[in-house]
């Protein structure tokens, strides 16, 4: 182990310390960021795969301006609220306690989401004739499953999954509703979990992690490693389905690990980590041309019907100076690769302010919406080593349908200061 790993697990150590033994706020931007970042950097170091190379000293340094751009911006944040007197998880939990829902409204939403959720499953299976489950271990890809128009109203199934959670936490009572709920979301979820699509799943299991551990006391050390436990799990067993016995030793044959044959099957998360830093650190060693906003603003290409158009006009390369067969690049690649070393610096230091900002909304003024919104923010630091999900459709469209369903069926909330109310 190396100077650079050591260092870096070293600080993730004392990220979680710090919430262990003084209680701090482990989803503060800076400390979440930099406990992603630390880790995936410190994997990547151990160098694990003799597919992996040693960086220039221009490839860590534009690593670490994408990095040190979001920390600063989480920093002007700090700055802006320096004086500002926040509350602690606990009051947070208490006001958030006085957010009040209309019942029938979520309720009949989530119904609603679900009618549209099953026809359109319904219509894509009747379309394709398979699901994404049926044919593993075949030539066809899962995305083969896409049908353009309709697919993208199988991700409603992120909003039911949130909402449900939501009813479950904010409504008191209504057991015979929640029983209707829960078998629906098991439903949602089991069918949804047969696309074999773990990013969404993923994204519902952050943004849900963040309104539990700020709106109930639900998560604490003895449940949270449970859940994290059960999370991974979940996520093994649908690699399994993907990778038998025989690939995962494939797969450790062809990555050339420098670790024990017994531990092969330890190859696919580790390479699906350090692979994107690594492709990052080679393609922008040997980028020749910019984008100009194609892999940003990919959900404006999409939206528009002109993505693949583009891509073909300019001849532009989605997967450029792979090391392997795993495809991407982190979400810094994309900045660097659409405006060059003016992008990577200023666009991550823009998400970080605002992700700063939006922070101190939930510890000064903390509403159901700030919170979930928050959420999603927390999701994307956490999938940054991997990808930029705010360029993706699916997700944006899944944040906008989250926010006005929020702002529909939540009444103001209301504080109780000094004993009286007062409309927040």
């Amino acid at each position: 182990m190396n100077s650079v790993s050591i260092v870096c697990f070293g600080i993730c150590v004392a990220v979680l310390l710090s919430y262990v033994w003084r209680k701090t706020d482990i989803l503060s931007p800076a400390r979440f960021f930099g406990f992603v970042w630390c880790l995936s950097i410190g994997l990547t170091e151990l160098k694990f795969s003799a597919l992996q190379h040693s960086w220039t000293i221009e490839s860590w340094f534009l690593l670490l301006l994408g990095v040190g751009a979001f920390l600063l911006g989480t920093f002007i944040a700090y700055i802006v609220n320096v004086g500002t007197p926040l509350l602690s998880i606990k009051e947070i939990r208490e006001r958030l306690k006085g957010q009040q829902v209309r019942e029938k409204r979520l309720f009949w939403l989530i119904l609603i989401c679900v009618i549209v959720y099953s026809v359109a499953y319904t219509a894509n299976y009747l379309v394709r004739g398979w699901l994404p489950v049926d044919v593993i271990g075949t030539a066809i890809s899962r995305v083969d499953f896409n049908v353009s128009g309709l697919t993208l109203f199988l991700y409603i199934a992120s909003i039911i999954m949130l909402f449900t959670l939501l009813y479950f936490v904010l409504v008191n009572g209504h057991k015979k509703k929640k029983s209707i709920l829960a078998v629906l979301l098991v439903l949602t979820g089991g069918s949804f979990f047969l696309l074999l699509m773990r990013f969404p799943i993923i994204m519902v299991a952050v943004v849900g992690f963040t309104l539990l551990y700020y709106a109930t006391s639900f998560v604490r050390l003895r449940t949270a490693v449970p859940l994290f436990v059960a999370v991974a799990a979940f996520f093994y067993w649908i690699s399994s389905l993907r990778f038998t016995t025989v690939v995962s030793t494939y797969l450790y044959s062809v990555s050339k690990m420098r670790f024990s044959k017994e531990y092969a099957f330890l190859t696919e998360p580790y390479m699906y980590v350090v692979t994107n830093l690594e492709n990052f650190a080679r393609s922008v060693d040997k980028g020749e041309y910019h984008t100009y906003g194609y892999f940003t603003l990919d959900f404006v290409t999409a939206i528009s019907g002109l993505k693949y158009w583009v891509l073909d006009y300019f001849n532009f390369e989605r997967t450029p100076y792979l090391t392997s067969n795993y495809n991407t690049y982190t979400a810094f690649y994309w900045f660097y690769s659409d405006f060059g070393v003016v992008g990577l610096g200023l666009i991550p230091f823009v998400l970080g302010a605002a992700t700063g900002l939006l922070y101190y909304r939930v510890r000064t003024a903390p509403t159901i919406t700030n919170v979930m919104m928050y959420g999603f923010a927390v999701f994307c630091m956490f999938i940054s080593y991997f990808n930029f999900p705010l360029a993706f459709l699916w997700f944006e469209l899944n944040l906008l349908g989250v926010f006005l369903f929020l702002r529909w069926t939540l009444l103001p909330r209301v504080d109780y200061v000094h004993g009286g109310p007062r409309a927040a």
